[in-house]
C-alpha cells in the first residue's frame, strides 16, 4: 500500500455513507409528509360524509362552515337540488389548504 492510500479509502467510504444518510432521510421526511396527507384526506372524507348524512336526514337545504378537525381548518360547503317527485340531488365539498374532496348522493323525498 501507498502511503495516503488509507486516508482516500477512508474519505471515500464516508462520502458513500453521507450518501446513503441523506437518502435515508429524503425517505423518511417524504413519508412523514404522505402520513399527514393522507390523515387530512381522511379527516375530510368524514366531515364530508357525516354531512351527507345529514342532509339525507334532512332538512335538506344549501350552506357551509368551518370545523376544525386533526389540527387543521376545513371548510365545508353543500347544495342539495331537485326533488318534487324525483330524487334530491346532494353534493359536499369540502376545502383545506393541503387540497379538496368531493361527495355526491341522491335521496328520495
Amino acid at each position: 500500500m501507498t502511503p495516503g492510500f488509507a486516508l482516500v479509502e477512508s474519505l471515500v467510504a464516508l462520502l458513500l455513507t453521507a450518501i446513503a444518510l441523506a437518502a435515508l432521510s429524503a425517505g423518511a421526511a417524504a413519508g412523514v409528509r404522505f402520513v399527514r396527507d393522507a390523515r387530512e384526506r381522511s379527516a375530510a372524507v368524514v366531515l364530508a360524509a357525516d354531512r351527507l348524512e345529514a342532509l339525507r336526514a334532512g332538512p335538506r337545504g344549501s350552506g357551509d362552515d368551518e370545523v376544525a378537525a386533526a389540527g387543521v381548518s376545513f371548510t365545508r360547503v353543500w347544495r342539495s337540488e331537485g326533488g318534487r317527485g324525483g330524487p334530491v340531488h346532494l353534493e359536499v365539498e369540502v376545502h383545506w389548504a393541503g387540497g379538496q374532496i368531493a361527495l355526491e348522493s341522491e335521496a328520495f323525498p
